[in-house]
């Protein structure tokens, strides 16, 4: 297959690994719109605009603390992340239910910055847990 040398039967294993993340993310946040919607109704533009703020905040500060406090990286822990993407449900449950707690605790359009602050930091969270159980336990 052209020059990369990677064969048809090596794709699926470096697709789910470059895309674990980002499905999981994506049920994560398609949850929490869920979630804040049931609670709270259809949301107004400014909750929409609240929303996406609360998500790149969340992305923003978990980077912040990264680059605070720098280690060095492990490339265990990269290859181990498609076992981990199968474990997604934990950290995108967990995620969901933060969103819902707020949703249903907050009745204002501060639920719609504050939920997926919290869905995005718990899901971003449990994922690098699981990454490094995985890549200890594989070691």
């Amino acid at each position: 297959m052209g020059s990369t040398g990677i064969t048809y039967r090596a794709a699926p294993r470096i697709t789910l690994r470059r895309t674990s993340a980002a499905y999981g993310y994506t049920l994560t946040i398609a949850t929490t719109v869920a979630a804040l919607t049931t609670a709270l109704g259809k949301p107004a533009a400014v909750e929409l605009f609240l929303f996406v703020f609360g998500g790149i905040a969340a992305f923003a500060a978990l980077d912040g603390c990264l680059q605070a406090f720098p280690v060095e990286e492990d490339t265990a822990a990269e290859h181990a992340f498609p076992f981990a993407g199968a474990l997604n449900f934990i950290s995108v449950t967990a995620a969901l239910g933060a969103a819902t707690v707020l949703s249903h605790g907050i009745h204002s359009a501060l639920a719609w910055l504050l939920a997926p602050m919290a869905a995005t930091a718990t899901y971003m969270l449990l994922v690098a847990l699981q990454v490094s159980a995985v890549a200890r336990f594989r070691r």
